[in-house]
């Protein structure tokens, strides 16, 4: 594609893209109203030459314009916002609001296990964005941790609205990393519902509380994961990490029930589910730190915020001073100390984890700071009972 001249007559592309099965992602500059934004491409003829059904193009043409239209008049937080669709040189896009941040996926492949409150925190911030798109008719149909953008602030934007409901067309791209979350009944050839969605939450959730998605891995043949979506029960997430709550347990299960009939009724009522379990988990915050008042941490705030505020603070640190500056140090150890206070202790030793490794690479193996990061992982895991 010619990016050498103005997309739609006003954006100038910055970068190179990210791709992805369905496209391309550029950012690009609004050149009328001066402001970064992202353009998704949708490779037509890209999917055609791999193998897409011929009457693609045009059922595709038709429904990119309706989805576009239908998520303009969604305005959530938790969703990113789309601003206009557009043709270029035979190829259609989306302009959409341009997220600096990483995928939900990213943090789960490269960062420490993610803590209780932070799961969620995430989890039900999903949910609240899916809820505003239901409410105007639109479902996702591909809801996954690479769907799901975190913000530098620690804020959850959900993607790809305006693509999603066109992946199953193109059979040759429904690859293993869209079957791991994908619900029983769509196997079967239905074309998914409120419900449906809900059930793609629930893998996405098992997958932040335990590291690994309910049914199959990326390797696996697509057909067989759908066959263990209709035909097998996952174990709770307690059974890989100890320490979950049993309200979690709970949750995870009726997501992932079979029948769409025995899940949640919206999104709005898993949020609120996910609202109440956040509540508890500051509230057994709220103990702990007076069982350890001389822990040095201040109790006056909710567990929730005092995360949710460490998590602002650490990007923001990082992005002004690097991630290896005392204070980001410094700030990293304060939020692993209330995770562990929290109730979270394996959380806790995961974060000391990547913490002294981290302080190993930059500062040597014998490093104070290193040994002492260490040190918190003994420390939490002792307490956890698994050490």
């Amino acid at each position: 594609m010619d990016t050498s001249k103005l997309i739609g007559g006003r954006f100038k592309v910055k970068d190179r893209p990210v791709s992805g099965a369905m496209g391309d992602v550029w950012p690009a500059e609004d050149t009328k109203l001066g402001r970064t934004v992202a353009l998704k491409f949708l490779a037509r003829r890209r999917l055609r030459r791999q193998g897409a059904a011929t009457d693609f193009t045009d059922w595709t043409v038709k429904r990119f314009g309706q989805e576009g239209v239908a998520m303009a008049r969604v305005s959530h937080a938790h969703v990113a916002q789309i601003y206009d669709t557009g043709e270029h040189e035979g190829e259609l896009y989306i302009v959409m609001e341009y997220i600096r941040g990483r995928s939900l996926a990213g943090h789960l492949r490269e960062g420490p296990t993610l803590t209780l409150e932070r799961t969620v925190r995430w989890a039900r911030e999903i949910c609240e964005g899916l809820d505003a798109a239901h409410s105007r008719e639109v479902l996702h149909h591909d809801i996954k941790p690479d769907n799901i953008m975190i913000t530098n602030e620690g804020e959850v934007k959900i993607v790809d609205f305006g693509l999603a409901s066109f992946a199953d067309v193109a059979q040759s791209h429904t690859g293993a990393g869209t079957a791991l979350y994908k619900a029983p009944e769509r196997w079967g050839g239905s074309p998914g519902s409120v419900r449906s969605d809900l059930y793609s939450v629930g893998c996405v959730l098992y997958e932040m509380l335990t590291g690994r998605p309910p049914f199959g891995n990326p390797q696996d043949d697509p057909m067989t994961v759908g066959r263990m979506h209709q035909d097998n029960a996952p174990a709770p997430p307690s059974a890989h990490r100890p320490g979950v709550p049993g309200q979690l347990d709970r949750l995870v299960r009726i997501l992932l029930a079979k029948d769409p009939g025995d899940r949640p009724r919206s999104a709005e009522a898993v949020s609120a589910m996910l609202s109440d379990i956040q509540h508890s988990l500051g509230a057994e915050d709220t103990a702990t730190r007076r069982a350890h008042v001389s822990g040095g941490v201040d109790g006056s705030a909710d567990h929730s915020e005092r995360i949710r505020e460490l998590d602002r603070q650490i990007f923001e640190l990082e992005g002004r001073f690097g991630p290896y500056d005392h204070a980001v140090i410094d700030a990293r150890i304060v939020h692993a100390e209330l995770t562990g206070r929290s109730g979270d202790t394996r959380g806790a030793a995961a974060l000391y984890n990547r913490l002294g490794r981290d302080c190993q690479d930059l500062f040597g193996p014998y490093d104070a700071r290193a040994l002492n990061a260490f040190e918190g992982v003994a420390r939490w895991i002792a307490r956890s009972g698994a050490g």
